[in-house]
């Protein structure tokens, strides 16, 4: 057998894996999020036993379906999984996923640490309200950019997610949350007046039957709380239908995403 021939069957030997049905559901959840820990993973795929969801991952990651980052500046977890070109070619024939964005597999790894904080930190988002439609037996409809691209009619750029709390009751509420980063605050009022201008176009209402939904913003300190609570308080109109809820990823980090972590901008008396 020649080196060429040799090389050829070692690394036709490598990504030869029988992928497990955990295994597509650990692909698609890093489809959806980009950027998810170890403990995210587990979480939502409701498993008991780290040890074979990490059997899992390592499986994937010895056969590229997957990569992993073990960064020293993620103190709060030991490592970072996204997908890999193997992940790529596996995902592209699979119902519901936009083979446009798997394109994006081949940048991952050189997104910044702050963009893949924002990652977990979304997910985060989502497990705790997981955590609180549990409690409360009502049903989750989430959707994350990934989700949304392609959708339309709808706010451009997308939101980090657009979901819907359906109570017992049948009371659906709906939401657009975005996660704010720590820019200047003309960048942050900017997005702010996207949504002014969104509503004020009727592209929600006259394409959908249903209410628009309440803006969530999480901003990255108090600071820039306080200046767009500001902002918007002078910009609402008493008669609008129109509702912002702020809180800062600090409380959010801490305490999930529920009504007492959220505070609603109130109008003008």
């Amino acid at each position: 057998m020649t080196l060429t021939a040799k090389h050829y069957h070692m690394k036709t030997k490598i990504n030869q894996l029988k992928i497990k049905q955990r295994q597509t559901e650990i692909l698609l959840l890093l489809y959806r999020f980009r950027f998810l820990n170890r403990l995210q993973i587990q979480t939502m795929l409701e498993h008991k036993h780290h040890s074979r969801v990490l059997n899992w991952l390592k499986e994937l990651e010895e056969h590229k379906y997957i990569k992993c980052d073990y960064d020293k500046k993620f103190t709060s977890v030991s490592a970072i999984y996204y997908l890999a070109p193997f992940g790529r070619k596996y995902l592209k024939d699979k119902p519901n996923v936009k083979k446009e964005l798997l394109i994006r597999v081949w940048r991952e790894k050189n997104y910044t640490d702050e963009f893949k904080e924002h990652c977990l930190f979304l997910c985060d988002i989502y497990l705790s309200l997981i955590s609180l439609t549990g409690k409360t037996k009502a049903n989750l409809h989430f959707y994350t950019k990934t989700d949304l691209y392609g959708v339309k009619h709808l706010i451009q750029p997308v939101p980090d997610a657009h979901f819907a709390i359906e109570e017992k009751t049948g009371t659906i509420k709906r939401y657009f949350l975005e996660i704010l980063d720590d820019l200047p605050p003309k960048i942050l009022r900017r997005r702010v007046n996207q949504y002014f201008k969104y509503f004020e176009s009727d592209e929600w209402q006259d394409n959908t039957d249903k209410p628009f939904p309440s803006v969530i913003i999480i901003c990255p300190n108090k600071r820039i709380q306080s200046h767009l609570r500001y902002y918007i308080k002078a910009k609402l109109e008493e008669d609008t239908d129109l509702t912002f809820y702020l809180s800062t990823k600090e409380i959010i980090e801490s305490q999930g995403l529920n009504k007492e972590t959220l505070q609603k901008v109130m109008t003008e008396a």
